[in-house]
């Protein structure tokens, strides 16, 4: 009986740790590639949780816009960016359905679809739009951000 308590409080005591250092490793940007008027950003040890991630991308925005010209908004207002877990690095393409960036020169131009979140915007509603895992959050014109709920009819 001992011996189990004691293997319980070892894993917890590593799991513990484990997940510690994920919470604390700082958020890295790999790289930012475009296409037109869309982004995709590459980072390394992404934040876990939504609130996290919301947080992460209003801490880095203005870097983002200083640095990669990020958001680049097109003539009608709008912009869509994503951003990606750099995960195991770039690969080549292979036979996998992996993420490839046609402004990174092949062979190892390609990382494995491990999707963090999309923030875009748009001129008409002028309002930042965040999916998360499969949760949409708007932010309202007083900054507050709400969770969006849809409801539709099939006729």
């Amino acid at each position: 009986m001992k011996t189990f308590k004691l293997l319980v409080v070892l894993i917890l005591l590593v799991t513990g740790l484990w997940l510690g250092k994920l919470a604390l490793s700082p958020t890295e940007i790999i790289a930012v590639h475009r296409s037109g008027y869309a982004a995709r950003i590459v980072v390394k040890n992404p934040p876990l949780t939504r609130r996290t991630k919301i947080l992460w991308w209003k801490q880095n925005r203005q870097l983002l816009e200083e640095k990669y010209n990020v958001p680049r908004v097109n003539t009608a207002g709008d912009y869509y960016i994503s951003v990606w877990d750099y995960a195991d690095g770039y690969k080549e393409e292979e036979n996998e359905d992996r993420l490839c960036f046609e402004d990174k020169a092949p062979p190892k131009n390609c990382i494995d679809k491990n999707w963090v979140m999309t923030i875009e915007q748009s001129l008409s509603s002028k309002r930042i739009i965040y999916s998360i895992d499969s949760d949409t959050f708007e932010t309202l014109p007083n900054g507050n951000i709400v969770k969006q709920h849809f409801t539709f009819s099939v006729r």
